[in-house]
């Protein structure tokens, strides 16, 4: 392997994955180099590149040490006048501050010097590094842009570990955006690269772990969750990760809090407090310990957390989504004890804070959608119009070809719109339905049911139809549909008639089968739950499934959307954006 694309592999996976590892707690490092330093510096310059990087590798935790392998590493690049070996330099140079303005600066000369080469990892990299440094500074909009100008500059890219890179940044920039299920299949794609690649370090499995045990979180698919946080905790143990270890107890309390374990959601987060330096998890960790407090009624508790959580964002201003939550406790608060002064303080806070997420988080979900899924998307359809191209030169076929595969993908944008405002729409009518109609049938459906019941099965007597229908009735009212083991032959026995009876008096006045009938049934029993049921809404969809009658999610899943057009995680997430 050449020694420039070793130098960077090595450095993508030791530095462009930022997700594993918290920023080193540095100060600005200086290049006023002392005399002890330029020596070592012109000792290293005689060195290969590899040697230099090898070393700095060894040390580069030490920044005031390190720091003079990369210069003499950028030293020879530019004696050599070898913009690859520069821009490498540039990159570890980069990594050795937690000055962002001496970042940034760094990440532009890697642009600059780079924007007219084709070459494997740049200016790759140096859009990863601006993104990179733009989202741990809060700035969102920015590092979203960064990401997609990187996600651009690798469409013919086969390198591995850049497509890895953009698959977690943008999946954690969905998280923030709101989009979980889309944010969950990006880290799901990353598990199955790394699972192909036997050269992935435990650790980055041990981050990935981590991301998708929290993105199941966000979806309050917490038996998921739970699965991925006990791998992370053996596999941190495994490693002797102190710190891995205390970052996957920290998301068990989250976890634990959702499901109502509060004893054990604050044994977690108490567990794991000594070991959380980071600003973000310092919020997260006052921001649950507030939530418990509120939920057991201890105001006083709740609110010193929550004041804890506001003095922390105060000096570091990153966004988090739970703000409006947290300034609206505390003008409820301040309310009850009649503190006009401190009402208006926080009600203040939160237009500031409504806006500021505004901006971020509503810019997010719209960019990501359409410059990052969209071109994804369509990616395998430019690959046609290429091919068709190529085939076609000598005629207007291809062109012709190609204009209709744009029409087509026009027509499947509309379509993805129009499909969004229906499932917004889906929720509203179900929201709003009354519990003793199917509001999700459209009138003609309905129509249609009413002149079926005007008819009559020739080979039954009305008597016995009556009797089964009867039967059915009593059966729905005592919820016997909630039984997964129930079948036709049993309920036929159940009714005093046959199977064949039972099932035709079912295709005719239901206009479905047993099996659908019954999903039926359970799918308007679990929208009931989750419109009235706050215990209801904390399962998963699997514990939904089995508590329903279902044998599998999958089936519940299946069955859902085929009565409401919409599946249950969907509406699980826009029912609790309505009930906060």
């Amino acid at each position: 392997m050449p020694h420039s694309l070793q130098f960077m592999m090595q450095s993508i996976f030791k530095h462009v994955l930022l997700f594993v590892f918290c920023f080193f707690s540095l100060s600005g490092f200086s290049q006023q180099f002392t005399q002890k330093d330029r020596a070592k510096i012109d000792s290293l310059k005689k060195l290969d590149y590899k040697n230099i990087y090898d070393s700095y590798l060894k040390i580069d935790d030490d920044s005031s040490t390190a720091i003079v392998f990369a210069q003499a590493y950028l030293e020879k690049g530019k004696e050599e006048k070898d913009t690859i070996r520069i821009a490498n330099a540039y990159s570890q140079i980069h990594y050795l501050t937690n000055d962002f303005n001496i970042r940034f600066s760094y990440s532009d000369s890697i642009l600059l010097i780079t924007k007219n080469i084709k070459n494997e990892n740049y200016p790759i990299f140096g859009y990863i590094n601006k993104g990179t440094d733009f989202y741990y500074s809060g700035n969102y909009k920015k590092a979203l842009t960064n990401f997609l100008k990187a996600q651009e500059s690798i469409k013919d890219n086969t390198n591995i570990s850049h497509k890895i890179s953009i698959l977690e940044a943008i999946g954690a920039l969905k998280n923030i955006a709101g989009l979980h299920e889309e944010a969950l299949s990006n880290y799901l794609q990353q598990l199955g690269l790394f699972s192909n690649n036997e050269n992935i370090n435990d650790i980055y499995f041990l981050n990935l772990y981590r991301n998708i045990a929290s993105t199941y979180i966000h979806l309050r698919t917490l038996d998921s969750a739970d699965i991925y946080i006990k791998k992370g905790i053996k596999e941190s143990l495994k490693l002797n990760d102190t710190l891995e270890y205390y970052y996957f107890v920290s998301i068990s309390g989250y976890n634990e809090y959702f499901k109502e374990n509060y004893q054990a959601a604050t044994d977690s987060l108490q567990k794991a407090f000594p070991f959380d330096d980071d600003h973000n998890s310092r919020i997260n960790y006052h921001l649950y310990k507030g939530k418990i407090a509120k939920d057991l009624g201890k105001k006083e508790e709740a609110i010193l957390n929550f004041e804890k959580l506001d003095s922390i964002y105060e000096i570091h201003q990153d966004p988090v989504r739970e703000l409006p939550e947290v300034y609206q406790t505390f003008i409820n608060y301040y309310k009850e004890k009649g503190d006009i002064q401190n009402q208006l303080k926080y009600i203040d806070k939160l237009l500031a804070a409504d806006s500021i997420l505004d901006a971020n988080f509503n810019y997010l979900n719209t960019k990501i959608t359409k410059e990052y899924d969209i071109p994804l998307l369509v990616a395998e359809k430019e690959t046609l119009i290429k091919k068709l191209e190529n085939k076609n030169k000598q005629s207007g076929l291809g062109f012709l070809i190609a204009g209709g595969l744009a029409l087509i993908f026009g027509s499947g944008l509309f379509y993805y719109y129009r499909k969004q405002k229906f499932y917004r729409k889906r929720v509203e009518e179900i929201l709003n339905s009354d519990p003793d109609q199917k509001v999700y049938l459209d009138e003609s459906q309905m129509s249609f049911l009413r002149r079926q019941e005007s008819k009559k099965i020739n080979d039954i007597s009305q008597e016995v139809i009556e009797q089964i229908q009867n039967g059915l009735k009593k059966f729905e009212q005592e919820k016997e549909f909630l039984n997964n083991t129930i079948t036709l032959h049993d309920l036929s026995k159940k009714l005093d008639t046959n199977s064949n009876y039972l099932s035709k008096v079912i295709n005719h006045y239901e206009q479905k089968n047993f099996s659908n009938y019954l999903n039926n049934l359970r799918v308007e029993y679990a929208i009931e739950q989750l419109k009235n049921n706050k215990q209801f809404r904390r399962y998963s969809v699997k514990g939904m499934a089995k508590e329903i009658g279902f044998n599998s999610p999958d089936s519940f899943s299946k069955a859902f959307y085929k009565r409401t057009g919409i599946y249950p995680s969907y509406f699980l997430k826009q029912l609790e954006k309505v009930t906060k």
